[in-house]
């Protein structure tokens, strides 16, 4: 086992890989040369003994100054790439650094010979809208301040153009000039601004219920726009989006050799926003991704991050894109469109196509990259929501008003019976698949996707609730780490009396979800569903109401603070103002970006116990599930579970996952345990105290099957309350009678 103090070498990484210390070497100073899997392995036990923190310098000292940034672009044909170097060079220079700029070629291997280039030779890197993997960037990041422009990566230092409303703008001014159909001249396939823009165009269709066709990996350029006319013609639709403006201009010179008018036949839509957009004829719509206030932007956040390395929290910085609406929009269209709203060009016969809504991407397409080139007749489409409670909407939205679903839906578990329910998920449920499955996944997690007895998806992650703790706070006033909630109501009354910027835990408002956590794990079930058509509420008992006014008695008196506690990003709260957090595991990652400068400080341990500390209890926050909607014909269902079993239970895929998340294959937490896996971040081996969460989960617990109008109802009348005399206990009765009164209005039977 790996100990904290002992420096990590190549040949421990070696030894937990189980390979030899030379791939282990390639891998780490040469991406590329070793298989993809292995790799992604080596770099994440290198993260994990934090071999990846220790300079790259032999006597450990750092780097010196040179006075010099680099940046590295795809290509600087494209004028947007022009664009911004020319900025981010007349930036850095009224900053006092000069800037070195290296063309790859669009090639991701010409990026990492860039990148070995220029690593020892300057103060800092400007990666332009990179093809590199995640694992190559921060390799990267631990030698040399980095920002990312065009691309976001957790804890990175980036700067992005936020597509989304401005994609949804044009979109819409289509379909109200007559507009039916989109088809997207892609980019390159390596390009994450490529599938970025792909992602939010498809659900924008999906929106407006308009056919959506995509053209993949054109050349960004003219002459590209001119080969990706041949694929177009195909299946022609009313509109057309282009990855960027030269790809737009070559596709409306070829349309008017082929005989079509621009915008009476089609019109056409670009991004970038260049010179060249407003002198072609006609003009070109386009997406403006304000190029000049990208560069300035860029260039300040990396030389104060080169200036006071330890002192800035990486910030991801988002600007908005802006659609620029020109005269290659027609106003009145009469479309001829008439297939389905969600038809794509398929690459052969025997191709399936399945759609899948989720509120991100980011952190999942390289497995369903993976998984596309290993099964080549199964494409997954990606439909993105940006935020679970708006991809939950959308879907609902689609479910109660008749309209076409998605095939496949990513959803949090909390979500999963009111869809269910409803009859909008199948039922996957069989002795065979049961018999199949259920061994390979965590147990809490494998009943927290049934309903009612039903099996309605395969679960993604484990969510079990641990607590994080500051050693060093509770050493410097000199206390002890409470074992239970009294003594956790007790300390922490002590602490903010001495202390009142500091509370002992918080409560996050967010949603209703951390609330709740306290009954599971005080084993109190404050409802009971029974099959699927009956809710027991006990809201008004005892035992509810003694955990309620115990959390209330904590607010009361200072132990808790009740706020929501992150953004979705980061924690909100300044750094010290809580001494634990009790919550999900998957909470570490958070920490980890949140509080830097916190490193070694943060640890884990199990939560506080209601009665016996030998006897705790644990809960679930989160936690995410992929189902399938009813009604898919057989061979698309068969297409379907092939990619969920896939995607969450395969090994390739399980190595695959972002580090940070805690997959809910069994086996995954005890096999990390059993390496002894030291975490970098918490300097401990975190993934025993998972293991023993995972252990003692309460799983005689029920979700409702209408989660949402729970939470709004919480919002609405719990969370005003959750204030220093708020009594919020007294407001369990109306919540019933409320949850009660929903609950007949849906065809639910209460008692």
């Amino acid at each position: 086992m790996a100990q904290s103090q002992h420096k990590a070498t190549i040949y421990d990484i070696a030894r937990q890989a189980g390979v030899n210390p030379s791939t282990v070497s390639r891998a780490l100073s040469q991406p590329g040369r070793v298989a993809a899997k292995t790799e992604f392995r080596i770099r994440r036990i290198a993260e994990q003994l934090g071999y990846l923190t220790q300079t790259e310098q032999s006597d450990g000292e750092a780097l010196p100054s040179t006075g010099m940034i680099a940046a590295i672009v795809p290509t600087l044909t494209n004028p947007l790439y022009a664009g911004i170097i020319n900025t981010l060079q007349r930036e850095l220079d009224a900053r006092g650094y000069g800037l070195i700029t290296l063309d790859t070629d669009q090639k991701p291997s010409m990026e990492r010979k860039a990148m070995s280039y220029v690593m020892r030779n300057v103060d800092g890197v400007v990666l332009i809208s990179s093809r590199l993997s995640e694992p190559d960037i921060r390799r990267i990041m631990m030698v040399r301040p980095i920002i990312l422009i065009n691309r976001t990566a957790p804890g990175l230092n980036s700067v992005v153009v936020d597509v989304a409303r401005a994609i949804d703008d044009a979109v819409h001014a289509l379909k109200e000039s007559g507009h039916s159909s989109i088809t997207y001249l892609a980019g390159p396939a390596s390009s994450w601004s490529n599938e970025y823009r792909r992602r939010y165009i498809r659900s924008a269709a999906f929106r407006y219920d308009m056919t959506y066709r995509v053209v993949r990996e054109c050349e960004p350029s003219v002459a590209g726009g001119s080969a990706a006319m041949e694929q177009y013609l195909i299946r022609p639709t009313d509109a057309v989006f282009a990855f960027n403006d030269a790809l737009a201009a070559g596709f409306i010179i070829a349309a008017r050799r082929n005989g079509l008018r621009i915008p009476e036949d089609v019109s056409v839509i670009g991004f970038d926003n260049t010179q060249m957009a407003s002198l072609l004829t006609p003009t070109l719509s386009t997406i403006d991704l304000k190029s000049d206030q990208v560069a300035e932007r860029a260039a300040d956040a990396l030389v104060q991050t080169i200036r006071n390395p330890a002192g800035i929290r990486p910030e991801p910085i988002t600007l908005a894109a802006e659609f620029v609406k020109r005269d290659s929009l027609n106003t009145h269209k009469r479309s001829t469109m008439k297939l389905g709203p969600y038809a794509e060009i398929r690459r052969s016969s025997d191709t399936i196509v399945l759609t899948m809504l989720s509120n991100a991407f980011n952190e999942t397409m390289p497995r369903i990259n993976e998984f596309m080139r290993t099964h080549p007749h199964i494409v997954i489409d990606p439909i993105e929501g940006r935020t679970q409670e708006n991809t939950l909407s959308l879907y609902w939205e689609r479910v109660i008003n008749h309209r076409s679903v998605p095939d496949l839906i990513n959803l949090e578990r909390t979500a999963l019976p009111q869809l269910a329910a409803s009859g909008a998920l199948q039922d996957l449920s069989s002795k065979a698949i049961e018999q199949e499955l259920a061994p390979k996944v965590d147990r809490a997690a494998w009943q927290s996707a049934h309903y009612a007895g039903k099996l309605y998806g395969i679960p993604g992650d484990q969510s079990q609730t641990v607590m994080f703790y500051r050693a060093d706070l509770f050493d410097h006033y000199h206390i002890k780490v409470p074992d239970t909630w009294d003594a956790f109501y007790e300390t922490g009354v002590a602490l903010h009396a001495r202390n009142p910027n500091r509370y002992m835990g918080v409560l996050d408002t967010t949603d209703v979800q951390h609330y709740l956590s306290f009954f599971r794990s005080a084993c109190v079930r404050p409802w009971t569903v029974e099959n699927d058509s009956t809710i027991i509420f006990h809201m008004r008992s005892d035992l509810v109401r003694s955990v309620a006014t115990f959390i209330q008695q904590c607010i009361d008196d200072g132990a808790l603070n009740a706020e929501p506690m992150w953004d979705n990003r980061y924690m909100r709260a300044k750094s010290g103002t809580y001494l634990t957090v009790t919550y999900a595991n998957w909470l570490g990652k958070i920490l980890s970006m949140s509080y830097p400068a916190d490193r070694g400080l943060w640890k884990v341990t199990l939560p506080p116990a209601f009665a016996d500390p030998s006897q705790v209890t644990t809960a679930e926050i989160g936690g995410s599930t992929l189902a399938v909607s009813a009604g898919l014909p057989p061979k698309r269902l068969e297409a379907a579970m092939t990619f969920l079993k896939w995607f969450q239970l395969d090994p390739v895929s399980v190595e695959l996952r972002a580090p940070g998340g805690v997959s809910a294959a069994a086996g995954y937490v005890e096999d990390l345990t059993r390496r002894g896996t030291i975490d970098p971040y918490f300097d401990q081996p975190i993934y025993d105290v998972y293991a023993k969460s995972a252990e003692r989960v309460n799983r005689d617990w029920d979700n409702l099957p209408f989660y949402s109008q729970l939470d709004a109802e919480f919002a609405r009348l719990i969370v005003p309350a959750l204030r220093p005399g708020g009594r919020s206990q007294d407001l369990f009765d109306e919540w019933e009678r409320r949850l009660k009164i929903y609950a007949v209005s849906q065809g639910f039977a209460v008692k």
